[in-house]
């Protein structure tokens, strides 16, 4: 495929930024934007000078223009059929997390995977930030016994009324578990492996007349090899920690959080002495996912988060919300 490619964007809010940002970092052509809310669709061409197409119908835009991607970046009920539609037509697909919020639509863009010829591709840009690269190849020959991840992030009234979508079970799909937290469960099941069972609570602690969905839960899974991991989430806090994730082995203990990895109670460090990577390096995962979707795209190899990657930490909060705190089997 070509190295220049023409790129459409469904979804122009928060989130869209990032990517446009992202895109115009790795060289790419931004030809036509997209949003129900066509202003929002011209203060971004023009705040990144794009001279973008504007367009309200997604369906309007995949048939007028000859795209060769598309970024969807809208609300998470909105995914499934965006995704299968840029599909059908051999355009490929980047899609903001989370992939789905049902297993029915699982089972839609499953089947719309498996008929196209175009990819498709899940923003866990997590997974290419240094630090969890890092801890990736240095856990790859160890046998994980115990780990664990925790979100403790403060969501409140005002995030909440920025869309009438958020909060609710038919369009968000949950709370704090399949927006923010299932990053870090995605980390967990990508260096554990995926998990059998899990034992799941889940409640909505501090905004009870104000969203439907779970502002705190907690995970207990259980690993294949007899091993456990943990999730830990709350937005019910009034300040927003760095996720901390930990790792434990038959011999060995790490600890990641923000971007800084200790090893058995010693920071990893350059050999002058300071940490191996600095806080520029946390946070910049979008720009190194979005680069290396499209240098696949470009040498014709497959994008390492395709739906079979995807799709594992949305069963993963599934699971969760059926358990009501009985071991059930994922």
């Amino acid at each position: 495929m070509k190295s220049n490619m023409s790129v459409g964007i469904i979804g122009v809010g928060t989130i869209a930024q990032i990517h446009i940002n992202a895109l115009k970092k790795a060289g790419q052509r931004i030809v036509a934007l997209c949003d129900l809310d066509t202003t929002r669709c011209i203060e971004a061409s023009d705040k990144f000078s794009l001279n973008a197409k504007i367009y309200s119908d997604c369906i309007e835009m995949l048939d007028c223009e000859r795209l060769d991607v598309i970024h969807i970046c809208t609300p998470h009920y909105l995914h499934a059929n965006m995704i299968c539609e840029g599909l059908k037509r051999d355009v490929n697909v980047l899609c903001e997390k989370p992939l789905a919020i049902n297993e029915k639509q699982l089972v839609q863009i499953e089947k719309s995977v498996n008929i196209s010829n175009a990819q498709l591709g899940v923003c866990f840009q997590n997974r290419f930030n240094a630090s969890v690269l890092y801890v990736k190849d240095y856990l790859k020959d160890k046998e994980i016994l115990s780990a664990s991840a925790n979100l403790i992030w403060d969501r409140g009234i005002n995030y909440y009324a920025q869309g009438k979508w958020r909060g609710t079970w038919s369009q968000e799909g949950g709370g704090v578990m399949i927006n923010q937290a299932i990053h870090g469960l995605d980390v967990l099941q990508w260096l554990c492996g995926m998990p059998e069972y899990v034992t799941a609570y889940t409640a909505n602690v501090s905004l009870k007349n104000v969203i439907e969905v779970e502002d705190t839960a907690f995970g207990l899974f259980k690993m294949k090899n007899g091993g456990k991991f943990v999730v830990n989430a709350t937005n019910a806090a009034s300040f927003c920690f760095p996720v901390y994730y930990m790792f434990r082995t038959s011999g060995h203990t790490v600890e990641l959080t923000a971007d800084n990895i200790i090893i058995d109670g010693k920071f990893i460090t350059k050999s002058d002495g300071l940490p191996i990577f600095g806080k520029e390096i946390w946070g910049v995962g979008h720009i190194s996912l979005i680069k290396n979707f499209y240098k696949c795209l470009e040498n014709g190899e497959k994008f390492s988060i395709g739906f079979d990657e995807g799709k594992n930490a949305v069963k993963l909060v599934l699971a969760m919300y059926r358990s009501n705190g009985q071991e059930i089997k994922i």
